[in-house]
C-alpha cells in the first residue's frame, strides 16, 4: 500500500479517533517503533514542522496531539 499524506495531518487523524474512543482511558499512548533511518527522517520532520530547532535525540522523542502521546522510538543495538 502507498503511503500518501504528511505525517503530522495523520497523527491528528489518528488522535482524534482515540480521543472519541468509546473507552474510559487513564491515558492514551501511541508507541510507533522505527528503524534508524526512519526515526532521524521522522524527527526531522517533526521538527521542521514545529520550526524550532532542537538537539537529535538518541533514542526515543514524543509529541502530544490533543489527549494523546505518541511516542516514536528506536533501537540502535
Amino acid at each position: 500500500m502507498e503511503k500518501k499524506g504528511e505525517l503530522l495531518n495523520q497523527l491528528a487523524l489518528i488522535s482524534d479517533l482515540l480521543e472519541k474512543a468509546n473507552v474510559d482511558a487513564k491515558s492514551k499512548t501511541v508507541i510507533i517503533e522505527l528503524d534508524e533511518k526512519n526515526f532521524i527522517d521522522t524527527f526531522s520532520s517533526i521538527q521542521q514542522k514545529y520550526g524550532r530547532s532542537i538537539d537529535k535525540p538518541q533514542n526515543t522523542f514524543s509529541i502530544r496531539i490533543g489527549d494523546v502521546d505518541i511516542v516514536f522510538n528506536t533501537n540502535n543495538v
